[in-house]
């Protein structure tokens, strides 16, 4: 061996800087903070590639899951560097808002109950903040999440879908609809897929193969409003992607695109899905149901500043709706804060979207997520959709404000007591999706929407008036708990609370045209009865409100919306023959 290379090796170990036979302590730590931080962003990664398999968020226990993970992972962080980083600007705000109306609306909710699940569905969109503010610098390593799990997930909901066991599951009238559940918030998580791949500067085949099968599962979902956000976004790329070759090669994935959807066609003959695109968007019942459900849900928004609390909205559209339909979600996110919390958190939420986008360090791949999911939100509820929520987040301004540190002595009680509760209402959320709904009402008696399923199956009229007066205590505006106590008063011959109780259940439920025969039904026998026991007065009582029922069907027809008859479900608020007949007696 030279002399040089002695005198190289030398250098080296001088390089180490050897402090009495060990490697300074300066040294030991940089590497292994690396370590650790590579470490902690293969956790996120493992975690955003799971999470949209569960339902991608949709339903509480999946929620209720993601906290429980999410605090036990920054109790780990919180634990190595013995600090949490919080950026204070508004995307930190609004979310922080948005999460706390959602607890403090139990107050003031429609259901008071039922309430406190939107506070538990929402929480992982503040803990999944945090944790990006800790690894910021690694937002692209999260966003590469995404598409890889949107590709594994429509090859494997395509493979799975082909057993008839589980078909119904991954397909949803016939449109692909994944683990989510719903081809419509499937087809926006597939998209953010294809513009995250889409904005690299560097291309391989890899990622090439990915973005034709993302795109696939798009069209494979059927769904228009996704269709069109996707064109928008392509469109976005080739004007201002700065990348060499782009134009070529998307108009070549789109080629791909349309090949493969021929393909599949031909293959299969399920024309339904793709055969959507060609159809109008904007005559379609879909669309306009939507418009209707906007103008229903406008002067409720205005009336209520604070908003209605989680499930609001659904337990009282049946009082102010001028059509036949019954949704869980508006189908549109915006206006669905603006229900649930009302117009503080909802505004705070478009300013930060706005200036996330607006922001010199958001590129434009961030800027196209932004994009994406905010037109798509406009048309459906994808934020229910917790998973979506957390590509908006990685998307969002995190890095600007001033920072604020959280020590162990905050954070873990609190984390404690976060665990405590997302374990007892994620199992509750569990137990009822499971159909055990006795088991969630009695591990949580705020859970109303337990007590509603068990009443149609009471046995006895004991059993019935325990489950309704349970409803009433948490809702008022539950119109089959009012219509049970109708059905109660009836048992007893109290026909004037009979009376008071029907009328609540059909004002709650005003299309529903069994609640009117049920009410005519009461009467009619109440007549009957009153006069065979001589008591004229009360007789003519009840045949006075059974001469009203077609002015109260009346008044609803003409209240209705012109739209209402331009959808798949039509108001059909008409006695039947037999009934005319008894109204036409009683009338002589």
């Amino acid at each position: 061996m030279s002399k040089k290379s002695v005198k190289k090796k030398t250098n080296k170990r001088k390089n180490k800087k050897v402090i009495n036979g060990k490697v300074n302590k300066e040294g030991v730590q940089n590497v292994g903070k690396a370590d650790m931080q590579d470490y902690n962003i293969r956790v996120s990664q493992v975690f955003l590639l799971a999470a949209p398999f569960l339902c991608g968020g949709f339903y509480e226990w999946a929620s209720c899951l993601f906290s429980v993970i999410l605090t036990g992972y920054l109790l780990y962080l919180l634990k190595k560097s013995g600090v949490m980083v919080i950026k204070i600007n508004l995307t930190w705000i609004s979310i922080l808002l948005l999460v706390i109306s959602y607890g403090a609306s139990m107050v003031w909710a429609v259901d008071h109950g039922m309430a406190i699940f939107g506070f538990v569905k929402f929480l992982p969109l503040l803990l999944f903040l945090v944790v990006i503010m800790q690894i910021q610098k690694e937002r692209e390593a999260l966003l590469d999440t995404v598409p890889l799990a949107g590709g594994f997930m429509t090859v494997l909901s395509i493979g799975l879908g082909q057993i008839p066991l589980w078909r119904d599951y991954f397909w949803v009238n016939k449109r692909l609809a994944g683990f989510f559940q719903y081809p419509n918030a499937f087809a926006l998580y597939l998209i953010t897929g294809a513009v995250i791949l889409t904005g690299k500067d560097v291309w391989n085949r890899r990622q090439i193969v990915n973005i034709i099968v993302l795109l696939f599962g798009v069209v494979l979902t059927g769904s228009r409003t996704s269709f069109f956000v996707l064109l928008a976004v392509l469109t976005g790329y080739i004007i201002f992607h700065k990348g060499s070759g782009v134009r070529k090669i998307l108009l070549l994935l789109i080629a791909g695109m349309v090949a493969l959807s021929g393909l599949y066609v031909m293959l299969t003959g399920n024309v339904s899905n793709v055969g959507r695109y060609l159809t109008s968007f904007a005559n379609t019942s879909t669309f306009l149901g939507r418009l209707l459900y906007y103008k229903d849900a406008l002067p409720v928004i205005l009336r209520h500043p604070l908003g209605l609390g989680y499930m609001g909205y659904y337990y009282l559209q049946g009082s102010f709706q001028t059509g036949v339909y019954s949704v869980l979600n508006i189908h549109n996110e915006l206006m669905q804060v603006l229900l649930d919390v009302g117009w503080i958190p909802a505004a705070l939420m478009v300013m930060a979207v706005v200036k996330s986008f607006m922001a010199k360090q958001t590129g434009l791949t961030r800027r196209m997520l932004l994009f994406a999911v905010s037109v798509h939100c406009m048309f459906d509820f994808d934020l229910q959709f917790i998973v979506i929520g957390f590509v908006l987040l990685l998307a969002m301004d995190t890095e600007s404000g001033g920072e604020r540190k959280i020590t162990p002595r905050i954070w873990i009680p609190a984390a404690g007591v976060l665990i405590v509760v997302n374990c007892w209402l994620g199992v509750v959320s569990g137990f009822y999706r499971c159909g055990s709904y006795e088991t969630a009402a009695d591990l949580y008696p705020g859970c109303t929407d337990a007590w509603l399923k068990m009443l149609p199956g009471a046995e006895d009229e004991e059993e019935m008036e325990r489950l309704a007066d349970n409803i009433l205590a948490l809702n008022q505006s539950a119109s089959l708990a009012c219509s049970a106590k109708a059905r109660l008063a009836y048992a007893e011959g109290d026909f004037e609370r009979m009376i008071e109780y029907k009328q609540k259940a059909i004002a709650l439920a005003r299309y529903e045209l069994e609640e009117y025969l049920d009410y005519f039904d009461m009467l009619y026998v109440g007549v009957q009865l009153y006069e065979q026991a001589g008591d004229k007065e009360s007789a003519e009582f009840c045949r006075q409100k059974v001469l009203e029922i077609p002015d109260m069907m009346g008044e609803v027809l003409d209240e209705t919306d012109e739209l209402a008859y331009r959808i798949q479900d039509k108001p059909e608020l008409e006695l039947p023959e037999e009934y005319k007949e008894m109204l036409l007696s009683m009338e002589l």
